[in-house]
């Protein structure tokens, strides 16, 4: 039975409850900064507990997931949108139809005229020798070539979250965390709405083994793929669920699952690394319009001393 350091699980249900409430504060009682005293939250950046809250995950299920949603094309439009994860790509992507009738060629022609094209929220993997944009769009010609088997593989079983991300993953460039990230919007389409591992299956990504090695004591950089990562994450959800307010347990528009798990894991990681003073992550001001907080260089925070 695994079990967890006290300290560092209250730490970890801390800043998930704290970034909730910078969000409420934020973004639904339009009230202005600052929204928390605690000094690590107030300048560095983390994701948001739910990915649906992020900004690009938004857009997305705004303009391309939502819209989609029981249709075919919802497979193709999910990768290509996810490949480039970039605003201003995917409408470029809409305005000229490249979701549900790809061209490798117009895509390359008309993304390029973009100043910035892809996501720099994470390493997109593409064939060497090639810019991004090509590289991407080279990607995405060999799946549109195989979508249909794909998707005749996914209609034609009960498929769970798993076996999707598997299939995936098959694909030239299309790594564990690229397929995850289209998997976790397929779970809100058609094709995995009832996936029967919703609640108990992740792909813990690097930080996220940090952020359970945190919580067990583990030392950091014990990244076996062969150890069960989801029995620990499935042990952390059914933890968390005891001690999380219901104001994010049972947000009317959100489910909290796995994702969250594993997500919160990684923002966990981040947040410990900055209390401990180990090092930093992207901060939210540049350091000439913001002084160096002290008591956080000193391994403070509102959280307490590290």
């Amino acid at each position: 039975m695994t079990a967890f350091i006290e300290e560092e699980l209250d730490r970890y249900c801390y800043w998930q409850t704290e970034r909730e409430k910078i969000r409420q504060l934020k973004e639904v009682s339009n009230l202005p900064a600052p929204w928390t005293d605690d000094p690590i939250l107030r300048q560095f950046k983390f994701c948001q507990v739910f990915r649906e809250d992020d900004r690009t995950t938004r857009w997305f299920r705004e303009h391309i997931r939502d819209p989609l949603a029981d249709d075919r094309d919802v497979l193709m439009a999910t990768v290509i949108f996810r490949w480039f994860n970039h605003i201003d790509t995917g409408r470029t992507l809409i305005e000229h139809d490249l979701l549900r009738n790809w061209d490798r060629k117009k895509a390359i022609e008309e993304i390029t005229k973009q100043p910035k094209w892809i996501t720099g929220a994470y390493i997109i993997k593409s064939p060497n020798g090639m810019d991004k944009v090509t590289g991407v769009a080279e990607c995405i010609s060999h799946m549109w070539d195989h979508r249909h088997t794909l998707l005749d593989k996914i209609e034609n079983n009960t498929c769970s979250l798993e076996q999707c991300w598997t299939w995936l993953r098959d694909y030239p460039y299309m790594g564990p965390f690229m397929a995850y990230e289209v998997v976790t919007d397929l779970r809100h389409t058609y094709l995995l709405k009832d996936a029967p591992d919703i609640l108990t299956w992740g792909n813990a990504g690097p930080g996220a083994m940090r952020g359970l090695n945190r919580l067990t004591g583990r030392e950091l950089d014990f990244c076996k793929r062969s150890h069960n990562w989801n029995y620990e994450m499935n042990v952390l959800l059914s933890e968390v669920k005891t001690r999380l307010p219901m104001s994010i347990l049972q947000r009317n528009d959100l489910a909290y699952e796995m994702r969250e798990i594993e997500g919160g894991l990684c923002e966990f990681d981040k947040y410990s690394r900055i209390h401990k003073k180990e090092g930093r992550t992207r901060s939210i001001y540049k350091p000439n319009n913001l002084p160096i907080i002290e008591d956080l260089i000193d391994g403070e925070s509102k959280y307490g001393k590290s």
